[in-house]
């Protein structure tokens, strides 16, 4: 048992750390039940294939049958004007999830892109593009490349293959459970809750989310394969198959908490202590804030408890222990903290009611 959780923890180690309007046509394979989709979405399918073209990070190093079948059918379009516009952007910091958010904040009808300024919010850490020009031209590029590369074809041609990847994954995983336990233990609801598989990014996922007219989020889960088994792609970890899905869906509610006091955070210098304490190990992974740092570790603390309550204590104290190992050493505290949140849910109905007192727990442990 403890050589199999080993191997699940060390999965976790490569993770890195929204739908508008009837009139779209996005054309994607997903299943739904009531708020909860999972799917293969045409947009992020459409950037994951010219972000491979590009060869820029984070790509899959897996190798597989669709990846070969992209990499054949699209060779001819590697030049391609938008693949040098996206190598150009990826350099200046378009990656990891700026590509994915832009495309959700994205139609896609009829084969034609376009862009819905109303859910690009400009207060998101996500966004990239500062001005409208840019945008444009990008879009431009896009369509063009959909339109000489007859993308639409070849995503049509992989149908059978998305509802394969959707039917082997929710076999084992259910987003309807982990919609439940997480607004349980938040004390909200959500619009929507979206898992979306993209065969060829990294492992692991991101956490994304996008507002509509009601002030809902709907919510994302955007996620690469961990590894293969018998030649299927597998979206989870076997023995910890929830664990991505609660970590990304878990920055939707959590990321609003830590950055709508950004000041407040810079003001507290026990805060600032704590991160120059783990600071080089956190920029390792690309936590090279103080907010960044304080919004990861909160996560990955909530998550440590779900699992504690849902898949038991020997999972937690391994979780625990690998986290602690990774330069994440107040976890315990902060575990601690949400304890007593846990068991004191008549006067903390919500964990933004008890936000203030994660914050006071860390303002106290001693750096010296």
């Amino acid at each position: 048992m403890k050589k199999k959780i080993s191997s699940i923890l060390i999965i976790i180690l490569s993770i890195v750390v929204f739908i508008s309007g009837c009139e779209k046509e996005i054309n994607v394979v997903k299943n739904e039940e009531g708020k909860v989709t999972v799917s293969v979405d045409q947009r992020i399918e459409l950037i994951s294939i010219i972000q491979t073209l590009a060869e820029t990070e984070p790509i899959t190093r897996l190798t597989f049958d669709y990846k070969s079948d992209v990499l054949n059918y699209f060779n001819e379009y590697k030049d391609h004007p938008v693949v040098k516009l996206f190598k150009k952007y990826a350099l200046k910091g378009f990656n990891y999830s700026k590509p994915m958010y832009f495309m959700l904040c994205c139609n896609y009808n009829k084969g034609l892109l376009s862009f819905d300024e109303e859910l690009y919010n400009k207060e998101q850490s996500d966004i990239f593009f500062g001005y409208k020009n840019q945008i444009d031209d990008f879009i431009q590029q896009l369509n063009d490349f959909i339109s000489v590369s007859k993308f639409d074809k070849f995503f049509d041609s992989n149908k059978n293959r998305y509802v394969k990847y959707i039917s082997d994954y929710e076999k084992v995983v259910n987003i309807v459970d982990v919609k439940e336990r997480l607004e349980q233990y938040y004390g909200i609801e959500q619009k929507s809750y979206n898992v979306v598989l993209v065969p060829l990014i990294m492992a692991g996922g991101y956490g994304i989310s996008i507002k509509n007219e009601e002030k809902l989020d709907s919510i994302y889960c955007i996620m690469g394969p961990m590894y293969i088994k018998n030649n299927t792609l597998l979206f989870y970890m076997e023995d910890l198959p929830q664990y991505t899905e609660y970590h990304e869906f878990s920055h939707s509610f959590i990321n609003p908490l830590v950055f709508k006091n950004v000041d407040g955070i810079y003001k507290n210098q026990r805060l600032v202590k704590l991160f120059e304490k783990v600071q080089d190990d956190m920029k390792n992974q690309g936590y090279e804030s103080v907010d960044g740092f304080l919004d990861e570790l909160i996560v990955r603390s909530v998550v440590a408890r779900l699992i504690n309550k849902y898949e038991g204590e020997d999972y937690y104290r391994k979780v625990i222990e690998f986290e602690k190992e990774r330069g994440f050493i107040y976890i315990e505290e902060v575990c601690d903290s949400l304890r007593y949140y846990e068991n004191n849910r008549d006067k903390y109905p919500t964990f933004e009611s008890y936000y203030g007192e994660i914050i006071k727990c860390l303002s106290n442990i001693e750096t010296e």
